[in-house]
């Protein structure tokens, strides 16, 4: 059974003039007294029992919890001192990262019904600030194996994407205004593209990931899932300051209001071989949305036109092999015990497993090496560009749960660390298409300045 199409129901996306309110614009309501947590949190729980049974999204609700942290946020604003800027905040957790309060199972038998001691640092964070948790959003397998069950908002036939499935399905329905996801090579970034919302994967050690499952920790990072740019500024920026960052990592910085829209003065197009997997009717969106930019003033570089960029377009090449080799190296904790213990898993681990049990110290190195050099190539060219622009995936949300799609477009960011963000700028197929872009280390304020620039250009 699916959904009405995509033209009939409510918008997730909020970026637009066009589109959703954001929780912030809620905020004013909250605090002059039009609007309150609990109502503004009631509007999601009835999109999650009128959608729920359909997508799946969701391991576990919590909904009295909720309800009863919504009522004390309420107090707060009444009160006129909320606990922080997303105070009130409805949103899910992805089920790899651990809750006191909530079974933490990470899409494996192995954890059915664990129940962490304590919570993550980000779960204690978003404690401390006042939001809502409703609950914990599906997952595969250690966020790399088993599929989940959960569905594509705009075609329940689909995929909703990758390992951030459920965060990735909730927020696409209107079931949660933000949710929180996990990338090593596209969890947050393609199931955003699939299901019609923001995405952003920020700078690597930006939000700190104690209390999440490790798989390989130095590329693993923290994302969201948002309706609106404003709102995945927020969180971003209260977790940075609040979780804090990965221990020796520069976090998040940035003003407290989200970046004001700026245009990038020239983008650096990416191609990777996911170009040549996109179809026709996405090659089209894309290239229709470069010719609107360009006929706005932003200047399009092709890769090939400059040796320096040639190259790195290369390296966008290697990133898979890459981030699959340094896993290897860094999932054999825990996963070695796991299998001492009788633990089975999917073919899509047990294959990385296999590299696992032959790789080296000295190999992993290479890697290593490979991705510092990667990683200053692409630094290097800040002073020529102001980021990467390119398709999010090379294809709309394949049909079949099985189908979850390929990383390809995505992998470049995550090998290097560097921040990414998707807007739902584009369609194909009837079906909505993310816009990438990639910005610069440490300076993911610049890169959310422009994809505001970029929204508005595309929506207003």
């Amino acid at each position: 059974m699916n959904l009405p199409p995509p033209d009939a129901r409510r918008p997730s996306y909020g970026c637009g003039p066009s589109h959703t309110a954001s929780f912030r614009q809620s905020v004013n309501s909250f605090g002059n007294g039009t609007d309150t947590p609990r109502d503004y949190l009631e509007r999601f729980l009835d999109q999650i029992e009128r959608q729920e049974n359909l997508l799946h999204a969701f391991v576990t609700l919590d909904l009295d919890a909720a309800r009863h942290a919504a009522n004390a946020s309420g107090s707060r604003y009444q009160n006129g001192n909320p606990s922080s800027p997303i105070d009130g905040l409805p949103l899910g957790l992805k089920d790899i990262i651990q809750t006191a309060t909530l079974p933490t199972q990470a899409g494996s038998p192995i954890f059915a019904g664990w129940q962490a001691e304590r919570d993550s640092a980000i779960a204690a964070a978003l404690d401390r600030g006042g939001a809502i948790i409703v609950g914990k959003t599906a997952t595969t397998e250690f966020a790399y194996g088993a599929i989940t069950p959960a569905r594509n908002p705009y075609d329940t036939q689909r995929t909703p994407g990758t390992s951030s499935s459920g965060s990735a399905a909730a927020v696409g329905a209107g079931m949660l205004p933000v949710a929180i996801g996990t990338q090593l090579m596209s969890s947050v970034m393609r199931p955003a593209s699939y299901c019609g919302h923001v995405g952003v994967k920020p700078t690597y050690g930006a939000i700190r990931q104690d209390g999440i499952h490790p798989f390989s920790p130095s590329g693993e990072n923290v994302g969201v899932h948002a309706h609106a740019l404003d709102d995945a500024w927020h969180l971003l920026r209260f977790l940075a300051h609040e979780a804090g960052p990965v221990p020796g990592s520069r976090g998040l910085t940035g003003p407290k209001e989200a970046p004001a829209a700026r245009k990038p003065k020239r983008l650096m197009r990416m191609y990777t071989s996911g170009w040549e997997m996109a179809d026709t009717a996405v090659r089209v969106a894309f290239e229709s949305v470069l010719s609107n930019l360009s006929d706005a003033g932003v200047e399009i570089i092709e890769p090939y036109d400059v040796s320096a960029f040639a190259s790195i377009e290369e390296d966008f090449a290697r990133s898979d092999w890459c981030i699959a080799e340094i896993a290897a190296f860094e999932m054999r904790w825990p996963f070695f015990e796991y299998e001492k213990a009788g633990g089975e898993f999917h073919t899509r681990i047990e294959n990385l497993f296999k590299r696992a049990r032959q790789i080296t110290l000295d190999e992993y190195h290479t890697a290593l090496d490979w991705k510092d050099g990667f990683r200053a190539r692409y630094q290097a060219l800040s002073a020529r560009v102001d980021g990467v622009i390119g398709l999010t995936a090379p294809e709309v949300a394949p049909v079949g749960l099985e189908n979850i799609g390929h990383p390809v477009m995505c992998s470049p960011a995550s090998c290097m660390g560097a921040p990414s963000i998707t807007i739902p700028a584009l369609e194909a197929d009837g079906m909505p298409l993310g816009l990438q872009l990639i910005g610069f280390h440490n300076r993911d304020a610049d890169m959310f300045a422009h994809a505001a620039w970029i929204d508005d250009a595309l929506f207003s």
